[in-house]
């Protein structure tokens, strides 16, 4: 199996799993009243934009 294929799944999965992590943490923060612990979206988010960049760029290798 090619590296970069390799990369791209990695990257990609862990784009899945930060978006979906971010999703489920701005349901928790607006459910609560008050002030509210958003650290976990704060960091998810880009995090998850930053892996389908890099997701992208190993794809766009593989062509």
């Amino acid at each position: 199996m090619n590296p970069t294929f390799s990369f791209m799944l990695g990257c990609m999965l862990l784009s899945i799993i930060h978006f979906l992590i971010s999703y489920r943490e701005a349901i928790r923060v607006s459910n609560e009243e008050g002030l509210v612990f958003g650290w976990g979206l704060v960091f998810n988010v880009p995090l998850a934009f930053m892996f389908a960049i890099l997701a992208n760029l190993f794809y766009q290798q593989l062509n």
